[in-house]
């Protein structure tokens, strides 16, 4: 009886101990914002300024001009024009009072034989068309908008002040929007029907409207002292984009002023968006959203306070990080060194171990988050190279990748800096 208890307990403890150490790993996403380093960093320079450049403007003006200029020789042309006609007028009805005066004075019996044998009727006034004000075209305009507050809108250089004392000049060049002339489009489509168990082919025809369009730009960068650090057309900026409407089945009435206006609109924004960010990544102290996923063991008891803890205090370390920096840096270390202490336990080969291999992939990771987190690219590298000499997952490894590249831009941003 005594040895069956025993065994009975022994069962007992082995069933326990498998049920502490199978637990299983879950992931959690967190969202957070860090402060990215510039990749240029521009020393003790606080300041910035924007100005605009709008290439196409000092075209607007010269059409503008040779627009009052055509409306003025259009003008002048029609008074010469109606000056001529007055004299013209004048001529043709004097001729047709002399003509009407020699025609009055001959007897009726001359002109019935005139009209008989020469087939002369009576003297009609000469009609003199009258000039006309040539209608000249307003030029079409490329748009012009307050320059001064578009920059003020759309250009925000993070982590710098918008002052023009010792401001770095940052110079954005518009070209101006261009676009092809809307038109209709057809597209075929074929299927089959199956009316009466039979197949049969059918055809459909959609209709939509298509154009495509771009708003070049570029952008340059100087220091106060006057050097070009930046001279950039993106070709993203550059490259031609297709409008496509909604498919329909008749051709519809196109309002070319409306669709390409509105496209400007959209994209003149999407590229200052687009402006604004590459000057943050290339310059500014930018604040950047970033998903981590944080592993925590699911249910845990107190055989996993130490990971629970640092699951706990790297969530809060995260999410404060620009809010409190210090505090959070302080719960990221010590997240920290909970997961490398847990990982001295780390036994991969055997799925009963405390630390076994799911939990020690989980650890590694979040240990690569909180000293990302951090800006510890010495520690970071450590870590990535520990698990160089593991047998990971296609996703462990495609995890892994994303981390190596993080670090990799980290410790240039840092060796800039």
């Amino acid at each position: 009886m005594k040895s069956l208890l025993l065994s009975c307990c022994c069962a007992l403890t082995s069933l326990c101990a498998v049920h502490v150490h199978a637990q299983k790993i879950k992931t959690e996403q967190i969202t957070y914002h860090y402060t990215r380093l510039p990749e240029i960093p521009a020393k003790g320079i606080s300041n910035y300024q924007v100005t605009f450049e709008a290439a196409y403007e000092a075209r607007n003006k010269q059409a503008l001009k040779d627009y009052e200029q055509q409306k003025i020789a259009a003008s002048e042309k029609y008074r010469n024009d109606m000056v001529m006609y007055g004299r013209l007028v004048k001529a043709a009805d004097e001729r047709y009072a002399q003509e009407m005066a020699a025609y009055n004075k001959k007897s009726l019996g001359s002109k019935i034989l005139e009209k008989g044998l020469l087939d002369t009727r009576k003297p009609v006034r000469e009609q003199i068309n009258k000039p006309f004000l040539d209608d000249i075209a307003r030029p079409v305009l490329q748009s012009s908008y307050d320059y001064r507050i578009m920059a003020d809108t759309y250009i925000k250089l993070q982590g710098y002040n918008n002052a023009p004392a010792n401001a770095m000049k940052i110079i954005v060049v518009m070209y101006g929007f261009d676009h092809t002339v809307p038109r209709n489009m057809d597209q075929e489509t074929r299927g089959l029907s199956f009316g009466s168990g039979k197949p049969t082919s059918s055809k459909e025809v959609s209709y939509y409207t298509e154009f495509s369009y771009r708003h070049p730009m570029a952008v340059k960068v100087y220091m106060p002292d006057g050097q070009e650090v930046l001279s950039l057309t993106p070709p993203e900026l550059n490259s031609y984009k297709i409008y496509k409407g909604a498919s329909t089945d008749r051709p519809t009435r196109i309002n070319s002023e409306l669709l390409t206006k509105n496209a400007e609109e959209k994209v003149l924004q999407d590229n200052l968006r687009f402006i604004n960010d590459l000057l943050n990544d290339k310059f500014g102290f930018s604040s950047v959203d970033r998903v981590a996923n944080l592993y925590y063991i699911k249910n845990a008891d107190s055989n996993y306070a130490d990971l629970t803890t640092a699951f706990n205090e790297a969530s809060s370390g995260l999410l404060m990080l620009q809010q409190d920096a210090g505090m959070a840096k302080n719960k990221l270390q010590k997240a920290c060194d909970l997961w490398s202490t847990a990982l001295k336990e780390s036994d991969i080969n055997n799925k009963k171990a405390r630390i076994n291999k799911d939990i020690t992939m989980g650890v590694y990771f979040d240990l690569l988050e909180g000293y990302f987190a951090l800006g510890d690219v010495q520690n970071g590298q450590a870590t990535l190279d520990k698990l160089n000499g593991m047998s990971l997952s296609f996703d462990d490894r495609r995890a892994k990748l994303r981390y190596d590249m993080l670090f990799a831009e980290l410790k240039t941003r840092q060796s800039q800096n």
